[in-house]
């Protein structure tokens, strides 16, 4: 009996852990940002989300993901505190102060674990990644489940 315990209460944990990654929330739109756009960001091998509640850059976001703007640095204001739709990170972006640029100085740019380990001074108090590339969008603008922005 001691055993088959141990087996349900370790399979319950695995299922609990599957539950609550960062990924599965993003994809069953547990978790998010009520409202605008949620984009997942790619930094090289790292990943990053974005709500973004501006009309300017929920515009500027959909040009990038439609593939009709070159002006695919996300840029924004940093706050370092913790968002459930950010996770593992400490850190996120402002929602409404997230816009998209083709250029932008070089003091904001850098890999999001940087941005993890010194963000109390990091970039001015702004984060633009020179090397992002958005790899999901989903619109919660119009409904709770967020669901996938087609390409």
């Amino acid at each position: 009996m001691a055993t088959r315990a141990r087996v349900s209460i370790l399979t319950l944990a695995a299922v609990l852990a599957a539950c609550s990654s960062g990924e599965d929330d993003a994809a069953t739109g547990g978790g998010l940002p009520a409202g605008g756009l949620y984009a997942t960001i790619a930094v090289g091998s790292r990943t990053f989300h974005a709500s973004i509640t501006h009309p300017d850059g929920m515009a500027q976001a959909r040009a990038v993901w439609d593939g009709t703007s070159n002006a695919n640095i996300p840029a924004g204001r940093l706050d370092c505190s913790a968002v459930s739709w950010n996770e593992p990170w400490h850190w996120h972006l402002e929602p409404e102060t997230v816009r998209f640029a083709e250029v932008t100085m070089e003091l904001c740019d850098g890999d999001p674990s940087y941005v993890e380990a010194n963000c109390a001074t990091f970039g001015g108090g702004s984060y633009c990644p020179w090397a992002a590339e958005m790899t999901a969008l989903r619109d919660c603008s119009t409904d709770p489940a967020c669901p996938a922005v087609p390409r």
